[in-house]
């Protein structure tokens, strides 16, 4: 009994850790229960089948400020802490997932090389808290389809706070409007996990773009 409970309670950390959530909650819910009959697993295959679809059916959640907007994965809550600074518009995370996302306000672009400037001291300064620093893609440069210049970096390590099976990878992207401000959004999550969520922060991150007249603070 006690070896199930344990396996039990295995398998209910992974229903939060997998898209698949709605769908393995049943799997919980039928395995916590005893004696299970035939006809109720075969009820849990059906629903299965029916659930499949509830990992994206979910609207993301949209920012709106001032100046940008923002749409960021809906499992992900607002939460304080998850970056230091004060100038943080968005600060979002799942804690079952280990996946967070930040969009930060930096102002105006200081000089003519201020956008160069700006990337390549956000991305120095997190490396330094990182051991073992792994490019995992090339600095690219590219206009989204919104319309704003963007400069993206791609790196995985280690926190010092974390053991050696505990790899980040971190997604940065630095963006620069018309009128020269500067945005910043770094979505991060377990580096072995990130066929799961990565396209999920790529999407949010690429939806950044300026606000309709109508947009309040």
């Amino acid at each position: 009994m006690a070896q199930k409970t344990r396996t039990y309670h295995r398998f209910l950390r992974s229903c939060c850790l997998c898209p698949l959530s709605c769908e393995q909650q049943i799997i919980c819910y039928l395995y916590s229960m005893k004696n299970v009959s035939f006809q109720q697993w075969m009820v849990l295959v059906i629903a299965t089948l029916l659930f499949s679809a509830c990992k994206y059916s979910e609207e993301p959640t949209v920012y709106k400020g001032k100046d940008v907007e923002i749409a960021y994965p809906s499992y992900l809550s607002e939460a304080e802490g998850v970056y230091p600074m004060k100038n943080a518009l968005v600060q979002a995370k799942n804690d079952y997932r280990d996946v967070y996302f930040i969009l930060v306000d930096h102002g105006m672009k200081p000089g003519d090389n201020g956008f160069e400037l700006m990337f390549d001291s956000i991305t120095t300064q997190l490396k330094r808290n990182l051991r073992e620093v792994k490019i995992e893609k090339p600095d690219t440069m590219f206009v989204t389809a919104n319309q704003l210049k963007v400069k993206e970096a791609r790196f995985s390590g280690i926190l010092s706070s974390e053991k050696q099976d505990h790899r980040f990878l971190f997604l940065i992207d630095v963006f620069e409007t018309p009128e020269g401000h500067i945005y910043q959004t770094a979505g991060w999550l377990f580096r072995h996990k990130q066929h799961l969520w990565l396209e999920d922060l790529k999407t949010a991150a690429y939806s950044l773009k300026k606000s309709s007249p109508s947009a309040e603070q």
